[in-house]
């Protein structure tokens, strides 16, 4: 009997970090319901930047939807970035009438740098008030702006609207994403929305205003940007704020080496952070008594929800042995409750707030073996934007007629010596040049 129990106390004490990842999970997924919504506001000029690294196939349909925001034409400008492109994103997005910043960089090629070279060039422009990042593969919600701008208006100067799966019914992979997607951006937020708390920055959808981006300048080029950024935002005492009316969707990846080298550069991305930014951001919102840089913390050192289910059914099984040997309940009844309660809650809300049917039970146990697989021997990757290949793009066209007329929107015409006012014709291009 000594032996059980004490076989009881390991178990309790190994799960007890697994009950602390559950009551967090819970609390926040307790407090995610109930968030007003302000009413919206068409005041300010934003900028909307489009990074785009070989595009072609969807940067137009990405455009279009831009387009149809219901937010005053003269109040918002479109800025792609061709971000060493090789195909034709910047003369379909010329095409569409939209200002294209050209970008040829072989030693600092991602997403981050991309953002960190041109968000000083655009706020060179007196009429910018905020800029939101679309990806250029993202559908989005006509009060994209004004909802953005409602924020703005109440004194936010970071923001990050809903961010959801384009194509929940591309596939079993795409199926589990949309729930994960509604856990991780929907529930959590809302959560920490009513918390006070800062939601993060999902990379697609995010806005700051012309005083964030001068206070923290946007300086984050690791394989997860928006997380990079969002900490620093957070040790500046700048909170994300969670515009819940408003969403983008983007299309995630079917094939399987596209889903596969899309979750790696994302964990990986994690990894980096969590192991550079996790516990001395914790140590810093102690110093800081700051309940903002808390959750942060907590949000980077918590590991993908793959590893905390597993970590959950692990829990299970040893607490149950203890229990068959015991004969009654044991400590490890208590933290393996409060884990898989906690988790329980976090997960049924995400899924049944995603609209995706029950039939994904029967797909958990190949989405786990498959995420698992993607972990091994994934250390080691740099900082280069690869491009997740979607579907249908072998269907775009070979050629596209390259000698279309540059059209300059208002944005970077104020003058002939605006540092974005390079001839496009001319040939003599530095290795970091950037030119419309």
């Amino acid at each position: 009997m000594k032996t059980l129990r004490g076989l009881d106390l390991v178990v309790a004490s190994a799960g007890t970090p697994v009950a602390a990842i559950g009551s967090y999970l819970g609390v926040l997924t307790m407090f995610s319901r109930g968030l007003a919504t302000p009413a919206p506001d068409c005041s300010r000029f934003f900028a909307i930047v489009i990074p785009a690294h070989n595009e072609a196939t969807g940067i137009a349909h990405t455009i279009d939807s831009l387009r149809l925001l219901d937010y005053p034409a003269d109040k918002f400008e479109i800025v792609v970035i061709a971000d060493n492109c090789t195909d034709a994103t910047a003369q379909l997005a010329r095409d569409a009438g939209v200002t294209v910043v050209e970008r040829f960089d072989d030693a600092r090629r991602s997403k981050g740098f991309a953002l960190a070279d041109v968000f000083p060039k655009v706020l060179e422009n007196p009429r910018v008030d905020a800029i939101v990042v679309v990806d250029a593969d993202t559908q989005v919600d006509a009060n994209l702006l004004s909802a953005l701008g409602a924020r703005f208006a109440s004194g936010a100067h970071a923001a990050q609207a809903d961010y959801q799966v384009a194509n929940p019914d591309g596939g079993w992979r795409t199926e589990i994403m949309s729930v994960a997607f509604t856990c991780f951006h929907e529930v959590r937020s809302m959560g920490r929305e009513r918390l006070g708390l800062s939601t993060g920055l999902r990379g697609n959808g995010m806005a700051f205003t012309r005083f964030a981006l001068e206070t923290v300048p946007h300086e984050a080029a690791s394989l997860v940007e928006d997380l990079e950024h969002g900490i620093a935002l957070a040790k500046a005492g700048i909170r994300v704020v969670y515009v819940h009316e408003a969403h983008v969707r983007a299309e995630m990846p079917v094939d399987d080496d596209a889903a596969a080298s899309q979750r790696k550069r994302w964990e990986q991305g994690r990894d980096l952070m969590r192991a550079e930014h996790g516990w001395p951001l914790l140590k810093l919102a102690v110093l800081n008594r700051s309940k903002v840089q808390a959750d942060l913390a907590a949000d980077v050192l918590i590991p993908p929800l793959t590893q905390v289910v597993k970590a959950n059914m692990m829990l299970c099984g040893a607490a149950f042995v203890v229990l068959l040997g015991r004969k009654r309940l044991g400590l490890s009844a208590v933290v393996t409750a409060v884990a898989v309660g906690g988790l329980g809650a976090h997960v049924g809300s995400g899924w049944r707030r995603s609209g995706v049917g029950v039939s994904i039970l029967a797909k958990l146990p190949g989405y786990l073996h498959w995420k698992s697989g993607l972990t091994f021997g994934s250390s080691g990757a740099d900082n280069a934007w690869v491009r997740t290949r979607r579907i249908g793009e072998d269907n775009i066209a070979a050629s596209i007629n390259e000698t279309s007329t540059v059209a300059l929107n208002p944005l970077f015409s104020a003058g002939a010596h605006h540092p974005m006012n390079v001839p496009p014709g001319d040939s003599t291009r530095s290795s970091n040049e950037v030119r419309p």
